[in-house]
């Protein structure tokens, strides 16, 4: 029995975390390609095939298929571990995706719960004995119910890649609360107030046309304060700023944990008292844009010489 509940916690983590790649195979996609360990061409392929293994191990871990299949896991885990720890040491990656936008894991947190599942199946395995029948071919419905979820698993990743998240879980969502650790220290705190926070790209040119508007937005006092947040390292960041006449605070995220927030930019949102209110994306607010014109009539600027308010 104990051997059960072992096997059990560590397949249902896996049905769990594949069913929530497959429901937004682009967010995972993304991240495998953060890593750089895969040629382009192959990371869409292996990341599909890798949502339909997580299905088939789930319940392949959970029916007891076969004695391998504890000892595969406990290796993949260990793998993964090894992946997590190689991609943020080198700072290609700060958090390992396994969860998606449903929840953001420190590396130590991720490498931390690894172990758990390893030494879960372990145990599983070690404590199943005669359990698995050695020498025994498993019945065939074990076998059915194994390849029947990873064809489900990578179907439904297949349909999400190809027309979008079937269930997205967003890190930015409305109604959530906003984590004070996705800053670095440092960072202005957005646990008080009223926040405008900003996700920009040094690629995305309607970015640069916003910076004029979000000055605006972070010196007049009936606005809330801007912060905005770039993808990028330090030196980047220096460079950003001199080519732009910012008088907003600017922080630095990693790529994974931008990946996690948004695929579209500008992404806008609206925090108060440290909870997400609202959401905007490639778009100012209505409201922020009529008393941005407000502004610049009242200084004597005229419509020809006011920033880009389209969008």
């Amino acid at each position: 029995m104990l051997a059960f509940v072992c096997l059990c916690l560590v397949g249902l983590v896996f049905l769990g975390t594949g069913t929530i790649k497959a429901l937004d195979s682009r967010q995972f996609i993304r991240q495998v390609a953060e890593y750089g360990f895969l040629p382009h061409r192959w990371t869409r392929n292996a990341s599909l095939a890798f949502i339909a293994f997580e299905g088939f191990a789930g319940v392949a871990l959970i029916v007891q298929l076969a004695p391998a299949v504890p000892l595969l896991v406990a290796a993949l885990l260990v793998a993964m571990a090894a992946l997590t720890i190689w991609g943020t040491a080198s700072g290609r990656v700060e958090d390992c995706g396994c969860y998606g936008g449903l929840l953001h894991l420190r590396p130590w947190q991720s490498v931390a719960l690894d172990a758990v599942y390893v030494a879960l199946a372990l145990a599983g395995w070690r404590l199943a004995g005669g359990g698995f029948l050695p020498g025994a071919p498993p019945p065939a419905w074990k076998w059915v119910a194994a390849f029947a979820a990873a064809t489900l698993a990578g179907a439904v990743a297949w349909r999400s890649y190809k027309k979008g998240p079937i269930m997205a879980f967003e890190l930015l969502k409305p109604g959530r609360r906003w984590k004070a650790n996705w800053l670095k220290a440092g960072a202005p705190s957005l646990e008080k107030g009223s926040h405008f926070v900003v996700l920009l790209s040094r690629q995305c040119s309607y970015c640069k046309r916003w910076v004029p508007l979000l000055n605006v937005i972070h010196v007049e006092d009936k606005f809330p304060s801007v912060l905005g947040l770039l993808a990028v390292s330090d030196p980047e960041l220096e460079g950003f700023l001199g080519e732009h006449m910012i008088r907003f605070p600017v922080t630095t995220v990693s790529k994974g944990l931008m990946n996690l927030m948004t695929d579209a930019f500008p992404t806008a949102l609206l925090i108060e008292d440290g909870v997400i209110w609202n959401k905007w994306k490639g778009e100012m607010p209505p409201e922020y844009l009529e008393r941005i014109r407000s502004f610049f009539d009242s200084i004597g600027v005229g419509p020809q010489k006011q920033p880009g308010f389209s969008g």
